[in-house]
């Protein structure tokens, strides 16, 4: 498997040639764009693995042809309905298959033990396709879009296929609706300068937070995560810390980079991530971080379940929001520990439901640069909660991640441990800073990095000083941890 990721010299060389025909060669006809970009992600895709490429292509024509059955049939309910319960069983069944039957296997297993029936077991060799979570989602949501009349299905074969395969976005998203994606694709894209601009910004602000922020502070997480055992108490609190910045940087740094490709072809992806650390409460936090997925599992999960249980009032949305959460996780991977890291994300909101505050949600400090004292609480208590809950996210197993929490709270807990002043963890919190705080200085505006507004010598002031960063303490990686779902 090689994956041209977005951080490499590989990706360059694949992506500038595309760029060139794109503009100055296939630039007068709409269909003559999309086929070169339908052309260039499937060799995308196929590089990183050719086996799944026809898997991706059946996923196309078979809900390609569902939908357009689904609007057919719009005069014969059963037939329509039929014809999602199909689109809704081949798409589910991909992901139960290919990414969960090892995992419903194993546990199904266990339970069988425990019930003092031993059996041996082996594992089905399977293979996780590459963004199978993602292209799944979308095809999922354009067929409920259309069985709903939000929007017409397309009766061109090629837009669809692009609208699927698009290489930006097929790895690791962000998951777009088709309302606002398929327009920009059924139009010829004209070249627009601020936009191209724009999206160069966006990709050096996605490098930067990728290869510096989320690779430095990997490179002090990791070691104290894979042996966590044997580390003084004191300092498994910095590797919680240094892995919640780790996780944001790295899938937000992706994401950017993925807007920001797009963008230079002219296309808009929706924004995956706004400053979500800047948040004051679990509700507002989720608007804010994987914008893409937390919206589709509002829209098609939490809605309908939310709506079918409401004359149960405040229990009944407490039982949609724990169970919207707990396939939040599950989505994430065929782990007990994903799981279990979306019921805690659920019982977060219990409070704010009883308190009538589960839709708040603010820019802190708006019109102001520094926040009150009760916001900067709010938001350092957060962050607190949102990281221990990422250790989760980060362990092997349930019992690893609550021995590790375990061991942050014992009597050390207060100790300041010798190795904060090593140079490396005194670097790493240096480029977080910096980080955190050009994040917070445009947290009003579209993206992390939307500097257009600045004075001419302060915006090549900031690339330069961006691109010297990433030059004398960039480090290389091959991978993005959201590749793995």
């Amino acid at each position: 498997m090689f994956i041209l990721v977005f951080n490499s010299i590989n990706f360059v060389a694949f992506v500038l040639p595309i760029l060139l025909l794109y503009w100055f060669f296939f630039k007068k006809s709409k269909a003559a764009q999309n086929v070169l970009l339908l052309a260039s992600s499937i060799f995308f895709y196929a590089w990183a693995d050719w086996r799944f490429l026809f898997l991706l292509i059946a996923s196309i024509v078979i809900n390609y042809y569902l939908a357009l059955k689904i609007r057919k049939e719009v005069n014969d309910e059963p037939k329509q309905r039929r014809f999602l319960y199909i689109g809704l069983i081949f798409n589910v069944g991909l992901l139960l298959y290919f990414k969960y039957f090892n995992f419903f296997y194993e546990s199904f297993v266990e339970l069988v033990n425990v019930f003092g029936v031993t059996s041996s077991y082996t594992t089905l060799s399977i293979l996780l396709p590459l963004g199978i979570s993602f292209f799944t989602f979308q095809t999922l949501g354009y067929l409920i879009d259309v069985y709903n009349e939000e929007i017409d299905p397309s009766d061109n074969f090629l837009e669809f296929s692009l609208f699927v395969a698009y290489f930006p976005k097929i790895l690791s998203g962000p998951i777009e609706r088709a309302s606002k994606m398929m327009p920009q694709i059924q139009e010829k894209r004209e070249f627009r300068y601020t936009l191209f601009v724009d999206g160069l910004r966006q990709i050096l602000w996605g490098l930067f937070a990728k290869i510096v922020i989320a690779e430095n502070c990997a490179s002090i997480a990791n070691p104290i995560f894979d042996n966590y055992e044997n580390q003084p108490e004191s300092i498994l609190l910095l590797g919680a810390f240094f892995y919640a910045i780790q996780l944001y940087a790295d899938f937000s740094g992706y994401s950017n980079m993925a807007i920001g490709i797009s963008k230079l072809f002219g296309i808009q992806l929706m924004r995956n991530f706004a400053t979500p650390f800047f948040s004051t409460n679990i509700s507002d936090f989720w608007r804010k971080w994987h914008i893409s997925l937390t919206t589709w599992m509002m829209d098609y999960v939490f809605t309908p379940l939310s709506f079918s249980l409401r004359r149960y009032h405040k229990s009944g949305l407490i039982f949609a929001i724990i169970m919207t959460f707990i396939l939040v996780g599950f989505w994430h991977g065929a782990n007990w520990t994903f799981i279990f890291y979306g019921l805690l994300h659920g019982i977060y909101f219990i409070p704010l439901v009883y308190s009538g505050k589960i839709n708040s949600s603010e820019i802190v400090a708006k019109g102001n640069f520094f926040p009150s004292f009760v916001e900067l609480v709010k938001m350092l208590l957060l962050f607190l909660l949102i990281m221990l809950t990422d250790i989760f996210f980060r362990a092997d197993n349930i019992e690893e991640a609550t021995y590790y929490i375990a061991l942050i709270f014992s009597n050390e807990i207060l100790t300041i441990p010798n190795e904060i002043f090593n140079s490396n963890y005194l670097l790493a919190i240096f480029l977080i800073f910096i980080f955190f705080f050009i994040e917070w200085s445009n947290r009003e505006k579209k993206h992390d990095f939307e500097i257009s507004n600045f004075n001419i010598f302060i915006r090549w002031g900031l690339y330069i000083f961006l691109f010297l960063l990433i030059l004398f303490f960039g480090k290389s990686s091959e991978t993005f941890i959201y590749f793995q779902f």
